[in-house]
């Protein structure tokens, strides 16, 4: 009988509390939200300080193009944002900001001393210098959660399992109603189709196809395949680069099972000058990778035609490492016929020194 009677309360107050909060509006659950976020970052942003947007070291479009729409989201709602890069522009980004007219923003030295959104990045390695001594108030990002970055204050942290920053940045525009203007657009749709090959990539999700048909029509855009093709003929025009400014065009630095690894992703438009490629820079990383604090270095060369990859892979046990993580059977010829994201690649590496170690 009292097991009956504790059951009927439980049961009454569960129901009690589902009716509760099916009364509430959504749309006043939803300014709730909103009201916690702004009275969060008010508190913890200095009014009269201007806080910078800035993403990843070797910066790439969706880091670049993600920084301004944010900063400029921002300012809509009355913060003093501005971007930042915390580097040169490559090919690709340099075409997308002069196709929508926007200026180039300054490259950020160092973040000392200075309130700082982070965005396409969590790791330490891959930020602005001085980011240890900065006040870091928000992240934003799609990458797995590698953090290591400090903070003294309780940070804004968003994150999304999307295949683009700017994706989680649009739909911050969309849940605030912030209008969306045709140059914002148009960088952040450039963004998506660069970090998920015109979406094309396994880890495009439903919300990057939704974001970028809503911006292409904001940034009156036709042809999504022809403007990604103008993209990628700029970006993989490698004449007169030398080999290390293509491999550090998208690097990035990151720890896999306590071991620092370089990752380079380099773009081509086919198979022929794929090939051509991977030698040119097969060649100088034979002398290149030992003047390097890495142990180990991957370099991703892929094609956008019919979307294959081949690894470079660089260190002890490197190669074999890679080959034994995506199942391939010629450690010496290590072809994707199907490219994968970086991600993926980075989460099956870890998972299989993981079970080697394991195993020893």
């Amino acid at each position: 009988m009292r097991a009956l009677k504790f059951f009927l309360r439980m049961w009454g107050f569960i129901v009690g509390m589902v009716l509760t909060f099916a009364a509430l509006p959504v749309g006043e659950c939803k300014v709730a939200v909103d009201d916690i976020r702004s009275a969060f970052i008010e508190e913890v942003e200095e009014v009269n300080k201007t806080t910078y947007v800035i993403g990843h070291t070797c910066p790439d479009s969706d880091t670049v193009c993600s920084a301004i729409a944010y900063a400029n989201y921002k300012q809509q709602l009355n913060f003093k944002c501005e971007p930042r890069i915390s580097g040169d522009l490559n090919k690709e980004t340099d075409f997308i900001l002069k196709y929508f007219d926007v200026d180039t923003p300054p490259v950020m030295e160092s973040a000392v001393g200075e309130n700082i959104i982070l965005v396409d990045h969590n790791i330490s390695a891959q930020a602005v210098a001085g980011i240890d001594e900065a006040c870091v108030v928000e992240i934003i990002d799609h990458h797995n959660i590698f953090g290591d970055i400090k903070a003294k204050n309780p940070v804004f942290y968003l994150t999304m399992p999307v295949g683009c920053t700017s994706t989680i940045v649009w739909l911050c525009y969309r849940q605030n109603n912030v209008a969306i203007d045709k140059k914002m657009a148009g960088l952040m749709f450039s963004a998506i189709l660069s970090d998920t090959d015109n979406l094309r990539s396994a880890n495009t999700t439903n919300l990057d196809r939704e974001a970028a048909k809503n911006l292409q029509r904001l940034a009156t855009i036709d042809d999504r395949n022809k403007f990604f093709l103008e993209m990628e003929r700029e970006f993989t025009n490698y004449d007169g680069v030398s080999e290390h400014d293509i491999i550090f065009t998208d690097f990035k630095e990151f720890g896999l099972c306590g071991r620092r690894c370089g990752w380079s992703t380099v773009a081509t438009l086919n198979v022929e000058e794929r090939d051509k490629l991977k030698v040119r820079l097969d060649d100088f990383m034979g002398k290149f990778f030992a003047t390097q604090d890495l142990e180990m270095f991957f370099i991703k060369v892929h094609e956008i035609e019919g979307y294959t990859a081949e690894m470079l892979a660089y260190g002890t046990g490197a190669r074999e490492l890679l080959a034994a993580a995506l199942n391939l059977e010629d450690k010496n010829r290590l072809i994707l016929e199907r490219n994968l994201p970086n991600k993926k690649i980075v989460r099956e590496l870890t998972s299989t020194l993981e079970n080697l170690r394991a195993v020893a």
